[in-house]
C-alpha cells in the first residue's frame, strides 16, 4: 500500500561545500562534486566506479564540514539556477565503495533516513518528474538567481507507493538510462578509432581550407527548433557531441547546417566542443559550420579536427583572455592528408555510421523515458502488470 509522507519526516538535508574551481585537484583526498560538472556531462546519477566524465578532487586541507560529506545513495540536488524552469536536477550517488566524497557550493544533499517507506533511487526518479518540479516551483525566490531554500523543500508533500512497486518503477526507468551509457561508452570508443586511423594518413599535407570551406547560409531565428537547434551551451566539452539545447534564439538570423557538416564552438575552443551532424538544422553564429568539399571525405575531416592537435593549434591563433575565440582565417591553415586511402575512408564512415545509430536509439530511448515517467509516477501505469524481464531484454 501507498502513502502520503512530507519530504522533512523521511530525509534530512545538508548544504555541499564551498570550494572554488582553483583548488580542485586530479587527484586529491576527497572527490568533489562541483555543480558546474553536474551541469555539463552527469545525467539522474553519478556512478562512482564507472563515472560518465572524469570527477574532481579537493584536498583534504580544504575545510569541510562532517555534514557536507557524501554517502552511497545520496542524492545531490541542485537548487539554485539562472532560470526557474532549469532548477531543481537531481543526481542519485551510487559510491557502493563509499570512497570519500563531498558535495560542492549550490548543492543540497538530500539523504533517506527511512529506507523502509522510500528508496532513494525512487526519490530522484520522482525528483525528475515534471510534477514534482511544479510543486518544488512555489517555493522559488530571488530575481537574477533563483533559489530554494531545503527547509522549504522539506515542506513538500509526496504519494509514494510500496516497496515492491518502488522498485518495479526505478527498474523500468533505469533499463531506459543504461542502454544509452553503454551507446556512449562505444561512440566514444569508436570516434576514437576514426580519429588514430585518420591522423595515421601520411599522405602530402594540405591547409584544410583545400578540402571544405565554412558555410555562410542563413535563415531566420524561427527556424530554430529543439531537435536540431545547436548553441555553444548545447556541445558538449571533451568532444562529447551535442545535447539538446536549453534555449532557442529570439531574434537575428541563424547558420544553416546539414547532415555531415561539421560544427564547431568557437568560443573557448580548449573545451574541445565539436559534432558530426548527422540531421539538418540550424545553429548560433558562434557555432562554426565546416562542409567537406567532396562529401565522402566528411567523416575523414570530422576525425582530423576531432583531433587534441586540431584543438592545440587553434588555441595558438584564438584572441582574448577571459572568453578567447578561434580565429576562422587560422583554422583553416590547419594542416591535414590531402588524399585519405579508400580504405580509411571506408572505416570512418561505418563507424561514424554506426555511432550515429546509437544516437539515434538514445533519443528514442530519453522520449520514451519522458513519457514513462510522468505515468509511472502519477500511477496510470499499473507496474505489477509490467513483465521486467520482457522489458530489459528489449534493451540489452
Amino acid at each position: 500500500m501507498g502513502c502520503k509522507v512530507v519530504l522533512g519526516e523521511i530525509c534530512s538535508f545538508s548544504r555541499g561545500a564551498s570550494v572554488p574551481r582553483a583548488r580542485m585537484l586530479d587527484q586529491g583526498d576527497f572527490l568533489y562534486i562541483h555543480y558546474g560538472d553536474l551541469y555539463k556531462g552527469f545525467d539522474v546519477r553519478i556512478d562512482v566506479d564507472n563515472p560518465q566524465k572524469p570527477i574532481p578532487y579537493i584536498a583534504g586541507s580544504e575545510p569541510i564540514r562532517e555534514s557536507q560529506l557524501l554517502c552511497d545513495q545520496d542524492i545531490v540536488y541542485v537548487l539554485t539556477s539562472e532560470t526557474v524552469e532549469d532548477l531543481g536536477h537531481a543526481f542519485l550517488f551510487n559510491n557502493p565503495k563509499e570512497l570519500p566524497a563531498v558535495a560542492g557550493t549550490e548543492t543540497t544533499i538530500v539523504r533517506v533516513n527511512r529506507p523502509d517507506l522510500v528508496l532513494p533511487s525512487y526519490l530522484n526518479w520522482l525528483f525528475q518528474s515534471a510534477r514534482f518540479k511544479k510543486l518544488l516551483r512555489q517555493y522559488v525566490k530571488g530575481m537574477k538567481v533563483f533559489r530554494v531554500h531545503p527547509d522549504d523543500l522539506a515542506r513538500i508533500e509526496i504519494e509514494i507507493p510500496s516497496i515492491d512497486d518502488q522498485r518495479r518503477i526505478v527498474s523500468i526507468l533505469d533499463a531506459t538510462f543504461e542502454r544509452p551509457l553503454i551507446n556512449n561508452r562505444i561512440n566514444g570508443y569508436l570516434e576514437e578509432q576514426c580519429e588514430a586511423v585518420a591522423n595515421h594518413e601520411k599522405g602530402f599535407a594540405v591547409e584544410l581550407s583545400t578540402l571544405c570551406g565554412l558555410v555562410k547560409e542563413k535563415a531566420d531565428y524561427n527556424e530554430a527548433d529543439f531537435d536540431t537547434y545547436v548553441s555553444t551551451e548545447s556541445l558538449l566539452p571533451g568532444k562529447k557531441g551535442r545535447q539538446a539545447p536549453s534555449s532557442l534564439p529570439q531574434t537575428g538570423k541563424v547558420t544553416v547546417y546539414k547532415a555531415g557538416d561539421i560544427l564547431v564552438s568557437n568560443i573557448r575552443p580548449y573545451f574541445k566542443k565539436i559534432w558530426y551532424a548527422d540531421r539538418t538544422g540550424t545553429c548560433s553564429g558562434d557555432v562554426l559550420v565546416f562542409r567537406a568539399k567532396q562529401p565522402e571525405q566528411s567523416g575523414y575531416l570530422y576525425s582530423c579536427m576531432r583531433s587534441d592537435a586540431f584543438f592545440d593549434y587553434v588555441m595558438k591563433g584564438a584572441k582574448g583572455t577571459k572568453m578567447p575565440r578561434g580565429d576562422k582565417k587560422q583554422m583553416l591553415t590547419y594542416k591535414v592528408a590531402s588524399n585519405p586511402s579508400g580504405a580509411t575512408v571506408d572505416f570512418i564512415e561505418s563507424a561514424l555510421s554506426q555511432a550515429s545509430s546509437s544516437s539515434k536509439e538514445n533519443h528514442r530511448l530519453a522520449a520514451l523515458r519522458d513519457n514513462l515517467l510522468p505515468k509511472l509516477m502519477s500511477g496510470e501505469i499499473d507496474v505489477s502488470k509490467v513483465d521486467l524481464k520482457q522489458l530489459n531484454s528489449h534493451l540489452s
